[in-house]
């Protein structure tokens, strides 16, 4: 009895042994499948990055080219309403000046007609020549004012022009101010992800950069 103790000790020690090298080797290849994991996401994350980066650079490229048409739609806009401000200024003091000439002219042949005098008369030689000059730049006005309202009306047609141009600019540019929101917060999550090693941080910021990215490509289809 007495030598089948060492025996069942040492039965005791193997099997403890045994059990422990079994519990190291599951933990070892418990932390390998951890970190195949940990590593398969690091690259997916990695992966998506790579493409967010790409489309918010593309997309920033986009933007700027716009925000440079909607500057450039408003300051055509812009010239063009304050040169037909300034020609329909001139325009009105032409009229005046007109009226003017009109209000002179219409004295000077009213008191001929009262006298019972005519143009033709040689006595009122000065005073027709005066209504001649008043004809001829009466003539004059009307056409400088009718050429100067024209180009009042195709400089108004010209903001018009332009302020509707710049309309789809402004919405896209709007739009590429959102999907670049997106997509920043997305990287956010996607650098959140790696320190974490959260699945759930790498979908969430995978349907953000998602959902920015089409965004984006909608308000560059929006501006054709």
């Amino acid at each position: 009895m007495a030598s089948e103790t060492p025996l069942a000790d040492e039965s005791a020690e193997t099997r403890l042994l045994r059990e422990d090298v079994a519990h190291q080797r599951e933990r070892e290849s418990a932390r390998d499948v951890r970190e195949k994991r940990t590593e398969g996401l690091k690259n997916r994350v990695a992966l998506a990055a790579i493409v967010l980066t790409t489309a918010l650079s593309f997309i920033g490229n986009i933007r700027s080219n716009r925000a440079d048409a909607i500057t450039l739609h408003k300051d055509s806009a812009e010239a063009a309403r304050r040169e037909g401000a300034e020609l329909w200024a001139y325009y009105q003091t032409k009229v005046a000046e007109r009226t003017s000439l009109e209000i002179a002219h219409d004295r000077l042949r009213l008191d001929l007609e009262r006298r019972g005098l005519s143009r033709t008369d040689p006595s009122v030689k000065l005073e027709a020549l005066q209504l001649t000059e008043y004809d001829q730049r009466i003539r004059d006005f009307d056409a400088d004012t009718q050429q100067v309202f024209y180009r009042v009306q195709q400089l108004e047609k010209q903001e018009d022009i332009a302020q509707r141009q710049k309309v789809e600019p402004t919405r896209a540019t709007a739009r590429y101010d959102l999907a670049t929101k997106l997509i920043t917060l997305a990287l956010i999550l996607l650098s959140v992800t790696i320190l974490s090693n959260q699945l759930w941080l790498f979908v969430a910021g995978l349907c953000l950069g998602g959902v920015g990215v089409l965004l984006g490509f909608n308000a560059y289809l929006l501006f054709f």
